[in-house]
Parts: C-alpha cells; structure tokens; sequence
C-alpha cells in the first residue's frame, strides 16, 4: 500500500470510519486474549451503566469500553448499531473489547433484542452481556434503592443486582412483591479464575415489571425469641390471611395464624422446646389465590446464661469504656483458651485453620483423657506442627482442595447437648504462637446451646456426619456446602446473628449492616480487597452526619481498596509497619449512638475469596456493652503507636491536623534538632528539613493519599503515617 493510501486509512480510522469484515460477537469471545477483533452488533445500554457500553447480535453479547488510546469520539447510545474494532481484555472475569481502535455508526433507532428469559442461577457464563431476564423474583430489602448490590430471591434461587452511584432507581421504592427483572448479564469478579461475581445490570426503571397478584414480600421477620416460642412477621401487596406451617423437619406439618385479612402480618408460634430449630412457611390467602414464602429455618431462644466474654491479644484503651472494660491477655493469652478447654465435660469441637500451639494441644489430649470426645477439621495446606502431638485417637480432617484459604475457621463447640455449659469460641486467632503473642486478634467465647447447635450443624457438613469419625464421602467444603443453618438467636438477651461462608452470603449481610449504619463505622481489617465492601463503605461515608474510620494491615494486596478509600478522605490508617499483624476482620457500627449499635466479627476476611470460596465463620452481635468493648480495642490501635492526632499518640512524636489538608503541625516531645522526612508511598522524599521542637509542613500542593512521617532524633526514629486529602 502506497503512502498517501496509508495516510487516508489512518485518517478514516481516526474518525471512526472504516469498513473491514466483521466476526460474530461469538466468536471475538471466544478469541484469545489480547487479540484484535472486529464486531458488528447492536447497543444495549446507555449511560445509566456508566462509560461501558453493551454490544449484542444474534450469537452473543459483549461489552465495549472507550478506555485509554480508544478512538475518540465513541459515545453510542441504545439502538445504535455498531461496527468496532479493538482488543480482547478481561475486567475482573467480564470480556471487553478496549480500546477500541476505530468504530462506525452503521443506523440508529433500532429495536433492542428481547430478553433472554433465565432462572436466577442461570445468571452466568454463557448469558454474560447479554439482555436477560429474571421472573417472579422478589427482592431482599425494602426502603428505596441505594447504590450498591441488591438480591433478588425466586425459591430457593437467588441473583444479585447491583446498582451503581447515579443510577436512575436510586430513591425509588424497592418493589413490594414479585417482579420481572431485566438487564444485562455481567459479571465482577476481582479473583481468578473469575468464577462468580455475576450480576443483573437493570438499565432504568422500565427494566422492573411488577406482578399484580397477591405475593409475600421478603423478607420473613423473625423476633421475640424465647425458649417456647417466636414470631414470625411479613407484608403482602394485597390483603390475605396470615398463617405458617411449622415442624421441626421440611415436611412441616403444623399450622398457627389468623384468616383475618391483612396486609402487615405477625403470626406467634408457641410451645415450641428450648433452643431447636424449626422449619417454617408464611403464607397468606386472598379468596382463591394463595402466596407462600420459601420455608425458613429458625430457632428458639436457649435456657442458657447467654454470656458473651471478649478478649484481646493485645493493648486496649479503656479511657474510652462506657462502664465494663476491655481485656488484652498478652502473655496470657493461650492460657485463657486452655482454661475454657479444662472446664469442657462432654464434647469438644474444633474448626482450626491452622495450630502450632503445644501448649493448647495437651490441653485438648487431657480433655481427651478424661473423657471428652474430641474432633477436629484442620486446613490441609498448612503445617500445623502442633497436630503431630495431638493424641493419636482423636480423629482430624484436612480440607485438601487447595482452594483459596480453605477451612479458614477459627472455632471451637464444647458441651452441645448440655444447656448450661453449651460454649462457642470465635473470633480471629489461629492457635499459633504468632497470633497468640505477635498479632492483633480477637478471641469471644459465648455460652449459649442453640448458637452451640448452629455450630454444630456446621461442624457436621464439613465433618461428613454427626458422628465420632469423619466421613469423606459426605463430607463438604467451600462451595459445596449450603445455608443450611437458622440465622437468629437471642443469646442472653442479645440479638446476635450467625452466618457461615460460602453459603450465606456474608458480603452481602455486611454491605446491609453497613448501608443501615446511622452514626459511624469503625474497622479493624487485615485485608480488606472485595470491592462491594468498599462501595458500601464510601457510601456510608458519604451519607450526612457520618464518622467512618479503620486500620488495615495488608494495604498493598492486589485489588485493596485502602488507597483508593484514603483518597475519597476515609480516615483509614495503615497498620503495615508496625510490628504484629493486624489480624482483626471487625467492624463496630453505631457504638456511639444510634439505635442498633453492634459488632461483625469473626474469621470473614473482606476479600472474594472469603465470600466464594472459604470456610468462614461470622458473628453479628446487637448489643451496646460488646461494641464498646471492641471500641476500646479500636481506639487502641487507631489512636495508638499507628496513628496521628493533636491529642492521642505516643509522646515522641506529634502530628496535626488528621487528615491533613493544606498544612500539617509536627510537634517534637524533646528539645534539640531532629531530621524531619515526609515521604510519599513510592518513598520518594516530598519534604526534608533540620527542626527544632516544632515545625510546620506545607502539603497544599501534595496530591491525596498516604505519605510517612519519619523523625531522626539522636538515635531515635519515630515513624507515622500521614493523610493528605482535597
């Protein structure tokens, strides 16, 4: 091709115009990565989605970004059709072709494909960007809508849909009964092999169509739990009678209501037995059409003290207790875990991700002595050095898959079938040296039989059975277990809720806590990457009146959301230099004030892989006491050695104000000169100078995010980090 020929090309290319031959969206899929390809199709979505756009023809769907180096110009809009050139990537497990090298408007105004009707598990792979709906679904939650990702439930198969910042549904009402749901198939997975993180994508509001027979809204409220009883609540769109089967298998065969019509219902079960669980199904009658919910699994309140002990590994601050102080064990720590095994009588299970501990282990061969059965599941992927000298008759079970972090547990179950001495040990500690003595964990020991006996049923899935030795053949992990366990138990007068991984979707239950959150947030986290998290904690941030704050350990892990939440002003602090991992996986919400203060804890690191492919173990504890209680913990790492304020820290080394903004005041506590450094996250030295008791540092003109203080003294170094926002 001769140069002036070249020259045209390019220029046509330029402005969008060209004319190659296109392949089928079907087969640019299934293109090797980094390719070239070329597509015709028609525009699916618009703005309401963001920059990305949706592309569909007759074989497929894919989506279409106009990143950086795409052809400029490419603004399309639903009914466009298109013809586009650019390259194969994959976005967290979604294909996209970008950037998008040249493209063509071929007609505008056409018909959109009609939807591809599927079932909500069938929200996956071969559908991916596709129109598609969903049908009879209801949605969990109620309200309006609110950016972030919502469920959607049709039996006992449920979908996500996620709305983004700015989307035409947010401030509307969430629908009161079934609906049909369309949208784009896409998918965000930030984990390889990018196996899950599919999402309904609606694009406005005519994408929801409401049913008009009488349904039963979800989700079915649970409360008033005590040993002989509970309630049951729900709404329906129209009025109906209110009414539940009930049994203690799924065969039910119990029936309790009013055939009162109604449209707000509460139906009260009673005598029931003490901490058992029960099946249920609401169901509401409207002359000759009936609406049931799906069958629920509940529980009675236990007879049990209900008495929540918290422990810390570390330093806490009780100049922050609202009247019943915090523990740090230290040294002690390993001793406190023995003494709880000593007073077992019965039974005792254990779910350890990993134990190097001698000490614990003799603990557990002399309960063993004395007659306790003892179990244990382990993670196979780890050394558990100290499991060579566990008696040679209690019998173990490794998880082998090699997934993720496999069994990531860290709990015990002791004494089940006793009402008064039925414990659970949660919390964050791996029975290791390190986390006993090294790193910041939380360790919570509850007496209460039916939270015992939730455990247990968890025990047993992974355990294969309910017996004294494992078996394989029925034994299950990861994403072969199911929500399978009650959710709600009354433990001594507390609401506390119980959620395992992967099955419950405990992301999802902790974007809700975070999204009802009236007064603060407060975070304890050694890693925290999973995105949906991270959206719910800007939005929290972002609502009125707000305080949200946190410390995090590993802020360089793929994907973390720290740097890019330091940057929207978030008050996060890093934990990375300090000595002892921060090994926490807390949240506090509302401690301070607001109707609901209460806890999340547990082994749920906020990553993907906690909520797809682990074993996790989470805790949700309403109650005022234990929130304080982690508060003082909080406030001791937060406003401690990591942290910066006018008025908290160590005495060698103050900085203010926090987040700084356009000049930052350094305080040294001794007289003399001293080398002052600020350093950015790359280490690049942003400012250096001698001072002299005090000094006052410009970082107007600093761009936002976390830079290190370091103060040379003599033979001293002071290190802090430092928050710059605009």
């Amino acid at each position: 091709m001769n140069a002036w020929k070249t020259a045209a090309l390019l220029a046509l290319c330029s402005m969008g115009v060209f004319s190659v031959t296109a392949q089928t969206v079907a087969d640019a899929r299934a293109a090797a990565i980094g390719s070239t390809v070329t597509v015709t199709g028609v525009v699916t979505s618009g703005p309401s989605l963001g920059s990305v756009r949706y592309l569909q023809d007759g074989t497929a769907g894919i989506a279409v970004f106009p990143g950086s180096g795409s052809a400029p110009g490419f603004n399309a809009m639903p009914g466009d059709d298109l013809t586009l050139t650019g390259t194969l990537t994959n976005y967290n497990g979604l294909l996209e072709i970008t950037p998008i090298t040249a493209f063509t408007v071929n007609s505008n105004g056409n018909a959109l494909p009609a939807p591809q009707v599927i079932s909500p598990d069938e929200l996956a792979e071969p559908v991916e960007s596709r129109i598609v709906q969903v049908q009879g679904v209801y949605f969990q939650g109620s309200g309006v809508f609110t950016a972030g990702t919502w469920t959607v439930q049709a039996g006992t198969q449920s979908a996500n849909v996620y709305l983004r910042s700015g989307h035409p549904l947010i401030g509307t009402p969430v629908p009161a009964g079934p609906v049909d749901v369309a949208g784009i198939a896409s998918q965000y997975d930030p984990s390889s092999p990018y196996t899950g993180g599919y999402q309904l994508l609606p694009r406005d509001g005519s994408d929801i169509t409401p049913h008009q027979s009488i349904s039963v809204m979800p989700p079915v409220q649970q409360s008033n739990l005590v040993p002989d009883g509970f309630h049951l609540a729900w709404q329906t769109n129209l009025p109906g009678s209110s009414q539940v089967f009930y049994g203690t298998t799924p065969e039910l065969g119990s029936l309790a209501g009013s055939a009162t019509l109604a449209t707000v219902h509460d139906v009260q079960l009673t005598g029931l037995q003490a901490a058992t669980f029960y099946y249920a199904q609401v169901f509401s009658v409207a002359g000759t059409d009936t609406a049931f919910s799906t069958i629920g699994y509940y529980s009675t309140a236990s007879i049990s003290s209900g008495t929540i002990a918290v422990y810390f590994t570390k330093s806490v601050d009780n100049s922050v207790s609202n009247g019943t102080n915090a523990i740090g064990l230290f040294s002690a720590t390993d001793d406190t875990i023995k003494a709880y095994i000593d007073r077992v009588q019965n039974t005792l299970d254990i779910a350890m991700y990993n134990t190097n501990s001698t000490f614990v282990v003799a603990a557990v061969n002399a309960a063993k002595a004395r007659g306790v059965q003892v179990r244990w599941i382990a993670e196979g992927s780890n050394a558990n050095t100290a499991l060579a000298g566990l008696d040679p008759s209690i019998p173990v079970l490794y998880r082998t898959d090699g997934l993720g972090s496999g069994m990531h547990n860290k709990f015990f179950i002791a004494d089940v079938e006793d009402p008064q001495h039925a414990m659970v040990m949660g919390g964050s500690c791996n029975w290791t040296t390190q986390s006993f003595f090294e790193d910041y964990n939380n360790i919570l020991f509850i007496q209460d039989q039916a939270l015992a006996r939730c455990y247990t049923m968890e025990f047993n899935e992974m355990w294969g059975g309910s017996g004294p030795q494992p078996v394989p053949a029925f034994s299950l992990f990861g994403p072969d277990k199911t929500d399978n366990t009650p959710h709600l138990f009354n433990v001594g007068g507390k609401a506390v809720a119980s959620y395992f991984s992967p099955s419950d979707g405990v992301a999802d239950r902790i974007v809700d806590l975070l999204n009802h959150a009236q007064n603060s947030v407060q975070l304890a986290l050694y890693v925290f990457t999973d995105n949906d998290l991270g959206d719910a904690v800007l939005a929290a941030y972002e609502r009125p009146g707000m305080t949200v704050q946190g410390d995090v350990e590993d802020v360089y892990s793929s994907g973390s959301e720290f740097n890019y939440l330091v940057g929207q002003g978030i008050d996060l602090h890093s934990h990375l230099d300090e000595p002892g991992l921060l090994h926490h996986k807390y949240a506090i919400l509302d401690q301070a004030a607001g109707p609901d203060p209460l806890v999340e804890t547990g082994s749920h690191n906020w990553t993907s892989s906690a909520s797809t492919v682990n074993d996790e173990n989470s805790l949700v504890i309403h109650d005022a006491t234990v929130a304080n209680i982690y508060y003082q913990e909080w406030y001791a790492r937060h406003y401690g050695p990591t942290a910066i304020a006018e008025d908290h820290g160590t005495n060698t080394l103050l900085a203010w104000p926090v987040p700084a903004q356009h000049l930052l005041n350094v305080k040294l506590a001794e007289n003399g000169n001293a080398l002052l450094e600020l350093m950015d996250a790359t280490g690049r030295v942003m400012y250096r100078s001698e001072v002299n008791g005090t000094a006052t540092v410009n970082v107007g003109n600093f761009a936002p995010g976390l830079y290190t203080l370091t103060c040379i003294q003599g033979d001293n170094l002071s290190r802090r980090s430092v928050l710059v926002v605009r």
